[in-house]
């Protein structure tokens, strides 16, 4: 009777060992699925060829900004460690007459300038905004911007779009319809 009782805890055990096994070689799978490559790319209708009129600075344009409206903004990529996101269209646009990044610092041999680190927390948060690009179903693209028609960290943009529906006085957010990256 005992070596019965054992042998069925030790059956029990391998089956819970296995099952636990394959769970966490599945959640390893789910993990790579998840931070493969995007899913579409950017329409090239968003990269325009020329830079759209009456653009804003980001700081003059948080104040204006009202959701649903139509707005013009120009900056300058960067505000964060990856101002830019490699699996989604959204990035960070910095009002370069508010706040400075470290590249126009001679004295500043910072290796990540667009991160704007020389600058407090709270200017940043007050100088930058959140542009998006969405597909036709209204949801955020699944494709980074980086690359696109050059775009990457520090490049100077003139962005046309909406402020979204989440925007707020603190976070402006704005759907990007068109982008103008200038060249150097």
């Amino acid at each position: 009777m005992k070596t019965n009782t054992l042998l069925s805890i030790i059956a029990s055990s391998a089956i819970a060992a296995f099952t636990v096994s394959c769970g966490s070689k599945e959640s390893t799978d789910t993990t790579s699925t998840e931070s493969s490559a995007p899913e579409s790319g950017i329409p090239a209708t968003v990269v325009s060829a020329t830079a759209p009129d009456g653009a804003l600075g980001v700081v003059e344009a948080r104040a204006a900004a009202k959701p649903g409206e139509a707005i013009v903004l120009r900056g300058k990529v960067g505000g964060k460690m990856k101002p830019i996101s490699d699996t989604a269209a959204i990035l960070v646009l910095a009002d370069e007459n508010a706040i400075t990044s470290c590249d126009m610092n001679p004295d500043d041999q910072c290796t990540t300038p667009w991160d704007y680190c020389c600058e407090e927390a709270s200017t940043i948060a007050a100088s930058t905004a959140t542009i998006q690009v969405l597909g036709d179903d209204g949801k955020l693209l699944r494709s980074t911007l980086r690359g696109t028609g050059d775009l990457k960290e520090l490049s100077h943009l003139v962005v046309a779009g909406t402020v979204d529906a989440a925007s707020t006085a603190e976070a402006l957010i704005v759907n990007a319809d068109k982008i103008f990256i200038e060249k150097p």
